[in-house]
């Protein structure tokens, strides 16, 4: 069973659950002037042979860029030339908008590239789909991938999309022709348009906290929504928060008694195994084989929420069996399998080592529910302060819902005081204080909080100077 749920706030916040366990976890900014998927007539302001790269206007504050990897071509490029292009990472820090000149438009069943003939998901035999659709109608000028999700749709829907991304396709190519840049042709659709177009036959029930994304949800895909009425969050009424939170933790402890380190760096991803208290009696190479095996699951699982990207080590137990090291690699391929950002395992080394890439897409989760520290040089990371007021709003309501009482002490830690100090009135506001008396108390470095109900009379007095008034 597949549920959906969408909270709509400062990023749409997007999560998937399987079996009531958290799958898939998503944030998007929706207004966002660029995504990965969008194509852009553009217009060539740079070229730096160094770098093999040319900088291409596409109507952004900052030029995005292209890798040239033929040399021979590079010359062919020039200054204030149009340029068609298709976004394929996002800016980040520094770096500009990364695009490619391989453009291609994508549905539910099938993706259109600049080519001809026919390929087929890596997911589905060619023999089957063949099988059991007969041969397909090309397109002129088009190369068209099946995707997994072909296998099972009727023919007579397979071609009437292909017929609509080929209208799109040809019109997008005509703007190019006869437009003039630096002008967006193609928008790639909302990372929740795209679940629901790539999920669509699995998803049992839809949870939103917005009336108007229900009432779309049901007006374009036919889907009906529960929709959120509580004063508390969506997210926080379902127990979902706590599990974002918990993707914070380099430490996540493992069904079978044992745990996973996850450290992220700039230059890498490392996951280590400990057996810790791993509860099976067995010899040293079946215990190191059972216990790596139960950790591939949880690690794939982490992949995927964290949105953990580039270069990913593993560090498993010690095995000696080359069997068994197949047999680890064999069965994380299978885990990964189904993620579309999935690169490849390459076979253990010596040192037990699993190396796998992953492909960029977005930012990891702590992206948007942490901030840098300034009481620690900015070389730690804490709560964002957004993030924190939406979580002391949940506590809060959580309190209300349950006594009415109207005095309540919050203790915040020190390195957000200053900047609570400063908007005092709008934290008050943001965290659902109206009606009540806030006692606030600044207390350690760290980025938890507390609330506690002052109930009794000499409660209120001992807190009496902690009292905000506006």
């Amino acid at each position: 069973m597949i549920e959906l749920f969408i909270e709509e706030d400062q990023y749409r916040r997007i999560v998937l659950k399987k079996n009531s366990i958290l799958s898939e976890c998503y944030f998007e900014d929706t207004d966002q002037e660029v995504r990965s998927g969008d194509i852009f007539l553009g217009i060539i302001k740079k070229k730096v042979k160094s770098l093999n790269s040319v900088f291409i206007d596409i109507g952004l504050k900052k030029n995005a860029f292209l890798f040239v990897t033929d040399r021979n071509k590079f010359q062919d490029y020039k200054e204030g030339q149009s340029i068609l292009v298709e976004v394929i990472k996002e800016e980040e820090g520094s770096k500009g908008t990364k695009v490619t000149e391989k453009i291609s438009v994508g549905g539910r069943y099938v993706v259109l590239f600049e080519g001809k003939g026919f390929n087929y998901s890596k997911k589905i035999s060619k023999d089957d789909f063949l099988e059991k659709h007969g041969s397909q109608t090309p397109r002129e000028g088009v190369r068209i991938l099946f995707r997994e999700a072909s296998f099972d749709a009727a023919k007579e829907e397979i071609e009437k999309e292909i017929d609509e991304l080929y209208a799109e396709f040809k019109d997008i190519l005509k703007k190019s022709d006869t437009g003039i840049g630096p002008k967006k042709l193609y928008g790639e659709s909302s990372i929740l348009d795209r679940i629901l177009r790539d999920r669509f036959n699995e998803i049992n029930m839809i949870y939103s906290d917005s009336k108007e994304t229900a009432a779309r949800l049901k007006a374009e895909y036919s889907l009906p929504s529960l929709v959120h009425g509580n004063g508390r969050s969506l997210f926080d009424f379902y127990g979902i928060e706590q599990d974002l939170l918990k993707l914070r933790h380099r430490k996540v402890h493992l069904k079978e008694g044992g745990n996973l380190i996850i450290d992220v760096t700039d230059a890498m991803v490392v996951i280590d195994i400990n057996s810790a208290k791993f509860t099976e009696k067995m010899n040293k190479e079946d215990m190191a084989v059972s216990m790596n095996l139960s950790a591939v699951n949880e690690i794939a699982r982490q992949i995927r929420l964290r949105n953990l990207s580039g270069i990913i080590i593993i560090d498993f137990i010690d095995m000696a069996s080359e069997e068994n090291r197949k047999k680890l690699q064999n069965a994380m391929d299978k885990e990964l399998h189904d993620d579309p950002l999935f690169s490849r395992t390459y076979p253990l080394t010596e040192l037990n080592l699993m190396q796998l890439t992953r492909k960029k897409k977005g930012h990891p989760i702590h992206h948007y529910i942490e901030e840098p520290c300034d009481s620690c040089d900015d070389k730690g990371k804490r709560l964002n302060y957004q993030y924190l007021k939406k979580l002391i709003k949940n506590e809060l309501m959580k309190k209300v819902d349950n006594i009415e009482i109207r005095d309540y002490l919050i203790v915040v830690g020190k390195p957000y005081e200053s900047r609570i100090r400063e908007e005092l009135e709008l934290f008050l506001s943001d965290i659902g204080a109206e009606g009540k008396r806030i006692y606030l108390e600044f207390s350690g470095i760290h980025d938890d909080f507390s609330i506690e109900p002052l109930v009794f009379k000499n409660q209120i007095q001992e807190k009496e100077k902690f009292l905000v008034t506006i």
